[in-house]
């Protein structure tokens, strides 16, 4: 005799789930195992389902409470630990009104026969965004690792409206009337560093002044080099000092050749002179200037607009050790406007960036299609569908309501809420039925 397979249950409690809503249902003799959780989303939740799965104790897993979107997490989590994705379900909060999606989920999960449905190919494409020396150099080295590049600038964004659909391995951006589907992007920008000169008098004194970030450095020593050269007295200003490390050598070098460099946050201008308030010194100093040289840099224009379209909060920027990780998973970031690396660190850390990418996009793992499918002669077009679906997928043709199949992330939320039993999604359309009872959310209904 063949032991029946129990489902381990799961709920979260951080997205208001009322555990005892779900009383009976954790009854079910199906049920091996049961826990809540404070969050099953956090790492450390979802390592705790993972140690569970592992002990092989359960055939199934039921999480309750996360957004539907995240049920190909799971489907991995449990794809690592040896079981069938499609043992796999997750109940959406706003579905545990009435325990009823819950019991036709776990009536789906382990129903003993097995849905089938063809692999899914997941995008192996990059999507490069970005201009410069860095978006030039994560091009090529792309290409290197054999990826299939579709590289697009911020204007594009700009001027196309665009919208991000999907998540990890198979994004879509829509960019005006042009869809590009994608594993990862890469998001590349570097600082635009200006130079501006101001003639003040007649006079020999120079002040070069750095008004911009570490990504004026290399322009604020090359300044100082053709201005040394070109004689005269120069004072180099900073707020902050730009010389660390090795680089306090040419530091010396300049102020053994005359440099005089001061530190301060402010400069006035007047026609005696240049007032400046030393820190070091603790007092303001009228310096004889006829000319200013002011070198400042900011982020190119339209890097705000791509960091909404990601979903990534203004002024985001890497500052951790891992190359360009954003927090977004499948989002990756590059350059001096959207990490802390500069120079020749910032390059380093770009191809880092690209070979990580397409280290996990080649890597080779089992890919599941679940997508909603709607029966034209059931659906009453009560829209509920549209309404809910996070990605947007349904939508109303010719021929009645559609689901695309690009957008469709397969979370379930349209079926389980559907009204007129009209949506059909694998392995739903094989387990939507019990002992001739055909099961809906909300109850059961012949």
């Amino acid at each position: 005799m063949i032991e029946p397979m129990k489902a381990a249950v799961f709920i979260c409690r951080g997205h208001g789930v009322d555990p005892s809503i779900l009383r009976s249902l954790l009854k079910d003799p199906r049920i091996g195992h049961t826990e809540i959780l404070s969050s099953c989303c956090t790492p450390e939740g979802r390592d705790q389902i993972q140690l569970h799965l592992r002990g092989r104790t359960t055939q199934a897993l039921l999480v309750i409470g996360c957004p539907g979107a995240l049920l190909k997490d799971y489907q991995a989590l449990a794809a690592s630990t040896a079981m069938s994705p499609a043992r796999v379900a997750v109940v959406p909060a706003a579905a545990c009104r009435t325990v009823g999606m819950a019991e036709l989920s776990l009536s789906c999960i382990l129903d003993p026969r097995e849905a089938s449905f063809p692999p899914r190919r997941t995008e192996n494409a990059l999507l490069l965004i970005g201009e410069g020396r860095n978006a030039d150099a994560a091009l090529e080295q792309a290409k290197k690792e054999g990826l299939t590049v579709h590289s697009l600038t911020p204007f594009d964004l700009i001027e196309g409206q665009a919208r991000l659909l999907g998540g990890p391995g198979r994004f879509s951006l829509e960019v005006g009337e042009s869809i590009h589907g994608f594993g990862a992007a890469l998001l590349v920008m570097d600082h635009q560093v200006t130079l501006e000169r101001e003639r003040w008098s007649d006079g020999q004194g120079t002040m070069v002044l750095l008004a911009g970030g570490e990504e004026c450095a290399d322009v604020f020593l090359q300044e100082l080099e053709s201005t040394v050269n070109a004689g005269g007295k120069v004072f180099a200003v900073a707020q902050e000092t730009p010389f660390t490390g090795c680089s306090e050598l040419r530091y010396a070098e300049l102020q053994g050749r005359g440099v005089t460099f001061l530190r301060a946050a402010e400069v006035t201008i007047a026609p005696e002179g240049a007032f400046v308030k030393d820190q070091h010194l603790g007092e303001e100093l009228v310096l004889p200037v006829a000319e200013l040289v002011t070198i400042g840099s900011s982020p190119p224009l339209g890097s705000e607009a791509v960091l909404k379209v990601f979903g990534l909060p203004a002024g985001q920027r890497v500052k951790d050790m891992r190359p360009g990780e954003s927090g977004q998973p499948g989002v990756f970031m590059g350059g001096s406007t959207f990490t802390t690396f500069m120079g020749q660190d910032a390059e380093e850390a770009t191809l880092a960036t690209v070979m990580i990418i397409a280290d996990a996009l080649q890597r080779s793992a089992p890919s599941y299609s679940i997508m909603a499918s709607i029966d034209k002669e059931k659906c009453s077009l009560c829209l509920t569908c549209l309404r809910i679906c996070p990605y947007q997928a349904p939508f109303i043709g010719q021929e009645g309501m559609i689901i695309s199949t690009e957008r469709c992330q397969g979370c379930g939320l349209c079926l389980s809420l559907c009204p007129s039993q009209a949506i059909e999604m694998p392995p739903a359309d094989l387990r939507g039925e019990m002992d001739g009872t055909k099961l809906s959310y909300g109850g059961k209904s012949s």
